[in-house]
């Protein structure tokens, strides 16, 4: 079993699943913020674990959240597609901007607070001027909901991320595309920066974490198999040493940047993980769950690098140091073409959207579709595993926490909430079942399982015929008796 890490406080008093969190520090003083689907913002002491405040004027279930940096307003984003920017201090409503349709997932300032971007389950990516509250652009490009975006630290680019199955990277001042799409397994839920803006680092249904160039969109290196369940949010840590993240397989779980190993201790929960926020200091995390509608607080401070790999070492990045190719496109990568460079002046090649046919009405988002993965009870699941059982048989003990000597500790025995919630997954959704003769042949021939939009006819035409004589082949050595066959 799993080394496990011990909550040191729990923050309750949501009557609905918690969404969203995020640090506030103000007059030395460290809050948290959360939304939730009970449809109010609420901030909390850390020191205490008391509610401080509740901000009540959403007519629907809440979940983007953004702060200032000067920490005076809150903005909040909800089911029916309306953005309310606060007052933080007098919970004085601003503004309140209504021209999402959908959900609106996630919301962030610029760098310097001049616009603030959200993006919606209603397919697009929007661009607002803070002084006036008007739009300024309105993106359009992806071909299925956007559930998350981030500016880059420079200020120079916007990443949005999709259940297209794709990461798209635009110019922030022109909101021209600036990299072909970057192509993942499965739906995108998170994006992260790097700090000096030259790294994208993203969380997929598919439970991995992809790492790319942001000059060239080459991905770098294999993806790391973090997860037995989708990735909901990533975090990374103030001094970008770590990312954080959270998990339907209900744990949330750190990992080294440099080296792409586990760090610390897992953050088991007894439900899943919707969200994760690293404190200013970076000394603690804070997770908001399903689990009896509470935010956890975890001291991280004293945790350190696990030597062995958190999951099957199969599925872990075989680079034990991303530096070392930092910039340098992956063998596989199917991005952009080999000739690409890390130069930054590759920043200014501006790339025609890419065009999958208009969204029709049968697959656009519904606006009742609850975030973060939860569905309504009449669509079943076909993905969702449960933590105790692995799927495959794939086991996930980390055996040694550095050199320290230290006794697993506890996991927090919250009980669970007795009702079970189907999970909603992209259509191509997978988990890591590899004992089943069909996964197995999708392991065994990738390219058949890719999304149209990430193989180029040639790479069909070439690979397809050597495929089919590979299969002709094994089936004449392994006889009519084969059960595959």
């Amino acid at each position: 079993m799993e080394p496990s890490l011990s909550p040191i406080r729990s923050l309750k008093g949501h009557t609905g699943w918690v969404q969203e969190v995020a640090f506030l520090k103000k007059e030395n003083k460290l809050k948290v913020i959360s939304t939730s689907l009970d449809k109010t913002v609420r901030i909390w002491d850390v020191d205490t674990g008391e509610q401080e405040n509740s901000f009540e004027g959403h007519g629907s279930k809440t979940c983007g959240l953004a702060v200032s940096m000067d920490r005076r307003r809150i903005v909040s984003g909800a089911e029916d597609g309306k953005i309310i920017i606060w007052i933080a201090d007098t919970k004085e409503i601003i503004r309140c901007l209504s021209h999402h349709t959908s959900w609106v997932i996630c919301m962030q300032f610029s760098p310097d607070e001049k616009r603030l971007a959200s993006a919606s389950t209603d397919g697009t990516l929007k661009i607002w001027d803070t002084e006036t509250w008007e739009l300024v652009f309105n993106i359009d490009d992806h071909q299925d909901r956007v559930w998350t975006l981030a500016y880059s630290p420079n200020g120079t680019k916007i990443a949005s991320g999709s259940f297209d199955e794709t990461v798209r990277i635009w110019n922030a001042t022109t909101g021209k595309q600036q990299t072909q799409p970057l192509s993942h397994g499965d739906a995108v839920r998170s994006i992260v920066w790097s700090p000096d803006s030259r790294r994208l680092i993203s969380g997929c249904d598919d439970g991995q974490i992809y790492f790319w160039s942001a000059p060239t969109g080459a991905q770098l290196g294999s993806p790391l198999r973090a997860h037995l369940g989708a990735i909901y949010v990533l975090a990374i840590s103030p001094d970008g040493e770590l990312i954080a993240s959270a998990s339907a397989d209900h744990t949330a779980r750190l990992w080294s940047t440099s080296t792409r190993k586990p760090f610390g201790r897992v953050l088991q929960h007894a439900d899943e993980v919707n969200t994760v926020a690293f404190s200013p200091d970076g000394q603690l995390v804070a997770t908001g769950t399903d689990e009896n509608m509470a935010i956890f607080l975890w001291d991280i401070s004293q945790e350190s690098t696990i030597m062995t790999n958190a999951v099957s070492p199969s599925f872990v990045s075989p680079t034990s140091n991303v530096t070392s190719y930092i910039d340098q496109p992956s063998a596989s990568s199917d991005s952009l073409s080999a000739s690409s460079t890390s130069d930054e002046s590759s920043n200014e090649t501006e790339f025609s959207t890419e065009h999958v046919g208009s969204r029709d009405a049968t697959t656009s988002p519904s606006p009742s579709l609850p975030p973060r993965g939860h569905s309504n009870r009449e669509i079943p699941s076909s993905v969702r595993t449960s933590p105790a059982e692995p799927p495959g048989g794939i086991q996930v003990p980390p055996e040694a926490i550095d050199s320290r000597d230290v006794a697993p500790s506890p996991s927090p025995s919250f009980p669970s909430q007795g009702t079970s919630r189907p999970y909603i997954a992209a259509a191509s959704a997978s988990t890591p079942a590899l004992s089943s003769p069909l996964k197995s042949f999708w392991k065994r021939f990738p390219i058949l399982n890719m999304s149209a939009a990430s193989v180029d006819s040639k790479r069909w035409k070439l690979k397809l015929p050597r495929i089919g004589s590979i299969m002709r082949r094994k089936r004449r050595n392994a006889g009519s008796d084969d059960p595959q066959h």
